[in-house]
């Protein structure tokens, strides 16, 4: 039943669309990883060159009307993805050191002698930002880094260590900031030329759509890999698979319930996005805004549903985690 199980797709009420670049970043995708992530395996490598990572950003941030605007995004969505699957089951106490470290270079650090790649890339990434950007985006950028790191992989680790299954309230937190939407939804304010302003960023309506925004994507990313993680005995921390474990149901009514908490959350924000006109805060520039945070969730559900990366789609693409395995650490 497993090798014929199709995972269910997400819908949504909203359009995507494909910025011009999809195809421009390919070469120098391919000399990031084999200038500054030779840390890896050359077999990790040429896994990530697989997975079409900086074609995503394109599906993602379709507004950004040049390379230069795009690049920066582009690169961070490497980085990040190459952070998360390098760090997965780092000990906690160490990747704290790793987080700071890494949260300095962010706000305009330079990396220190000896660093790995991994930190100059990120070193690069904000200075790709720099014109688009303002200082309070920057310390936005850092904070939501921290949150990601510290409130989803950390949290993350000791179920993966323990190979325990977290309650559906314990996942749907945790999922929130380990999916890593956070800090990679914050470039959507340099791909469409506005910075949005503290008062609208911290505004609850605004954070409670970052949130939503961030949970849909997790369960649309929970889909996507699926098929993918019903081949591994130690995946624990799959929506579908939490539901089927904690309520002792099918995997077929395991989907059927996780896509109905999907659905509740794509109610919601299309909900608060179609009555952003009842805040002192609206005006056209927040609708665009909150109008290119849906893009993110369309743009990424139309890249894994055509099946453009190796990563969800081919057994062993997925690198294991490589942290641990030689003396290589973030510094």
């Amino acid at each position: 039943m497993q090798k014929e199980f199709k995972a269910p797709v997400p819908k949504y009420p909203w359009s995507y669309f494909i910025g011009p670049f999809a195809e421009s970043l390919y070469s120098e995708e391919r000399q990031w990883i084999d200038t500054d992530y030779t840390f890896m395996s050359g077999p990790t490598r040429e896994r990530y060159k697989r997975h079409g990572l900086v074609q995503a950003a394109s599906y993602m941030f379709p507004a950004a009307k040049t390379m230069e605007q795009l690049r920066p995004i582009a690169r961070f969505m490497v980085w990040l993805t190459l952070y998360d699957d390098y760090y997965e089951v780092c000990p906690v106490d160490e990747l704290e050191h790793i987080r700071d470290h890494i949260m300095d270079v962010m706000l305009g650090k330079a990396p220190e002698e000896g660093d790995i790649g991994l930190i100059k890339q990120v070193a690069k990434s904000r200075e790709e930002f720099k014109p688009f950007v303002s200082d309070y985006w920057f310390e936005r950028w850092a904070q939501n880094f921290y949150r990601y790191t510290t409130y989803g992989i950390m949290e993350e680790t000791p179920y993966k260590l323990s190979k325990q299954y977290p309650t559906l309230d314990n996942l749907l937190l945790i999922r929130e900031y380990s999916i890593s939407m956070y800090p990679y939804g914050d470039p959507v304010e340099p791909s469409i030329g506005y910075i949005v302003p503290r008062h609208v960023s911290e505004h609850p309506v605004i954070e409670r759509l970052k949130m939503l925004m961030c949970r849909i994507m997790a369960i649309q990313n929970d889909f996507a890999s699926l098929e993918k993680e019903l081949l591994v005995d130690t995946e624990l921390l799959n929506i579908v698979f939490v539901l089927q474990h904690q309520y002792k149901i099918s995997l077929e009514e395991a989907c059927a319930e996780a896509m109905n908490i999907h659905d509740a959350y794509v109610e919601e924000f299309d909900r608060l996005y179609r009555n952003l006109s009842d805040y002192d805060f609206y005006n056209e520039e927040v609708e665009r805004f909150v109008y290119h945070m849906i893009l993110m969730i369309t743009g990424l559900g139309a890249w894994y549903q055509q099946g453009i990366s190796d990563r969800y789609t081919v057994p062993g693409a997925f690198p294991k985690p490589e942290y641990g395995k030689n003396m290589n650490s973030a510094k």
